[in-house]
């Protein structure tokens, strides 16, 4: 659905000061894809009344629409002709307009993130080691290099590199007589790991 910035406008008060002030921006019900006219259809039939910005979804109905005009006189001449009327234009349908208002802003998501552990002790598991700094920043950028270097197989959602034995994302497996030659640091890598768990 396309986002205008714009959204239905509170129901309506009695008292003629809370209203929304007049703009060049109209919430129109009872028109749209859902009963059979286009955003064309509607800019057509609005655009009588003076230049049409754009016409875009109010919400997820189909039957609500928000319809920007370039002038707030365009809009307001559109409102009094076709406010609780039927429109020609628009297959009969009688309309139901209002000024529009800002939609709100979206509230930021929090995002909680994983606490980090700085030593072995705050893991929390018996016989886990940690070493701090075992890959300088200078190594770090060439075992980057490395990777990228390889060829990347690609994938729907993602990219992968096989290590050891290939997976098959067919079938869910490995395929056992397809073992990968590693390179020079990716053995150095596992010997290290293997020294660790030594420790």
């Amino acid at each position: 659905m396309a986002k205008s910035g714009y959204t239905r406008p509170p129901p309506v008060a009695e008292d003629a000061a809370a209203l929304p002030a007049p703009i060049a921006v109209l919430y129109v019900a009872n028109c749209g894809p859902a009963v059979g006219l286009t955003h064309d259809d509607v800019a057509a039939a609005f655009g009588a009344f003076g230049e049409v910005q754009g016409v875009s979804a109010a919400d997820d109905s189909g039957a609500r629409v928000i319809v920007r005009f370039r002038e707030p006189a365009a809009a307001g001449a559109a409102m009094a002709a076709l406010h609780g009327r039927p429109c020609g234009r628009l297959s009969g349908r009688v309309l139901h307009i209002r000024y529009s208002v800002p939609a709100p802003p979206k509230a930021p998501v929090a995002v909680s993130a994983p606490p980090v552990a700085l030593s072995s002790s705050e893991l929390g598991i018996p016989g886990i080691h940690l070493v701090q700094e075992f890959v300088s920043a200078a190594e770090e950028q060439e075992l980057l290099a490395a990777v990228d270097s390889r060829p990347w197989k690609r994938l729907a959602k993602r990219r992968v590199q096989h290590y050891g034995y290939e997976f098959l994302y067919e079938v869910s497996s490995i395929l056992l007589g397809m073992l990968i030659r590693s390179s020079s640091w990716v053995n150095c890598h596992l010997l290290f790991r293997k020294s660790l768990r030594k420790l």
